[in-house]
């Protein structure tokens, strides 16, 4: 009897002693290590042409603000041009950049998701945590056949992911397996969706009876 509480005694430090382990720093794994894709080419040229709509929007609405009074002598207006020309040329360069800092990838437990070319932010969503997925396209990303992947995560108002520049059917692709993964992280997820679904239509509807004009 005092063996086995004694061999017991010895699991349960042996346990202890593993759990509290430390891990050298050479072991840690990061994100450094972690291969991201860049999102499609084609989001490069979208950028550009809003940056190349808005930018010449803006021109023209301050090139008449500014020559319809005709108060400003000409060297002045010119200035005013050129400044605004500069100014627009280095608001589109700094899109041009931020699109191309974009990237991504689908590891086993998490979505990662990385942005910025000075401030680089890496941002990493665990499956656990996923609780819808929801896809959105504009009119130029129509155009380019693009869709924007937005994450939200439980108790998130905003979405906590913000994904441009994804193919349509890579994205569709991409959402589906992004909530299977959240179903097998997470087994109540779908009992909680299906359960808001079945109250929602549960939901008695009050239908208001148009009142005609003869009972006026």
């Amino acid at each position: 009897m005092d063996s086995s509480k004694n061999i017991s005694n010895e699991a349960d430090s042996i346990n202890e002693q593993a759990c509290h382990d430390l891990i050298a720093p050479s072991e840690w794994q990061g994100f450094d290590q972690v291969l991201l894709q860049p999102v499609d080419k084609r989001h490069y040229t979208q950028v550009l042409c809003e940056s190349l709509i808005f930018g010449g929007i803006a021109f023209i609405a301050v090139s008449l603000a500014v020559f319809l009074p005709r108060e400003l002598q000409l060297p002045l207006l010119l200035a005013v041009l050129t400044g605004l020309l500069l100014l627009l040329a280095t608001v589109g360069y700094l899109r041009d950049r931020h699109a191309k800092s974009l990237a991504y990838a689908t590891c086993e437990h998490e979505l990662i998701m990385q942005k910025g070319f000075w401030w680089v932010k890496r941002t990493s969503l665990p499956y656990s945590r996923l609780q819808h997925v929801s896809l959105s396209h504009g009119p130029l990303e129509r155009h380019f056949n693009l869709s924007t992947i937005k994450c939200f995560s439980a108790g998130s108002g905003s979405a906590e992911i913000e994904l441009p520049g994804i193919e349509q059917d890579t994205a569709e692709h991409l959402r589906q397996h992004l909530l299977a993964q959240a179903a097998k992280a997470n087994p109540q997820l779908p009992l909680e969706m299906a359960s808001q679904q079945k109250e929602l239509e549960d939901t008695p509807q009050t239908i208001t009876p148009e009142r005609s004009n003869d009972d006026s």
